[in-house]
């Protein structure tokens, strides 16, 4: 039998610019309990795949991993945001390549268990190469791979982010990539 939580109370105990945290008092079956809720906007991941057939991807240093990380275009949307403007903003500013092309492949929750952080996955094609547009707290690298290459390196545990797992796997499996 599924059980669903009335909330008692709710207050907001951190504000940061890129998520909030509220913590609920929440009636269970056994009682009452505290559910820690990360608040996110939400975003977009980009399986951005040039003329040549390779994948764009970005190598950037992850302060919660203390390590440089390989993963998909991606960015936060902003309130209120439809994800595909978001995924057309992101690639611009992150890669500097826009797309002609941008198809939905997939949306999901990463983290259902503490927040309510929904992704949006979407195929893009026809990319065209500018100048990125980084904020001044970004600084990557835009580097492109094979999928065949991509897949092997998840499959070897190379490729650790699960946004980027998702992404490469859904498109291969989805014949896109």
């Amino acid at each position: 039998m599924i059980f669903e939580e009335k909330t008692i109370s709710s207050k907001l105990v951190y504000e940061g610019p890129v998520f909030k945290v509220r913590q609920h008092v929440v009636e269970t079956r056994g009682g009452e309990a505290l559910r820690d809720v990360v608040e996110h906007t939400g975003g977009a991941i980009m399986v951005a795949v040039r003329d040549d057939g390779k994948v764009l991807m970005e190598r950037q240093f992850r302060k919660p991993l203390e390590q440089v990380i390989l993963e998909l275009p991606a960015g936060k949307a902003d309130p209120g945001e439809d994800p595909l403007v978001t995924a057309t903003r992101e690639l611009s500013e992150e890669t500097g390549y826009t797309p002609g092309e941008v198809r939905h492949l997939i949306s999901y929750y990463p983290t259902c268990g503490y927040s309510n952080e929904f992704l949006h996955i979407y195929i893009c094609r026809d990319i065209v190469e500018g100048e990125t547009h980084w904020d001044d707290t970004e600084c990557m690298d835009i580097v492109a791979y094979e999928a065949d290459e991509l897949v092997d390196m998840i499959m070897r545990g190379e490729i650790k982010d699960s946004k980027t797992i998702i992404g490469i796997l859904y498109a291969r499996m989805a014949g896109e990539i």
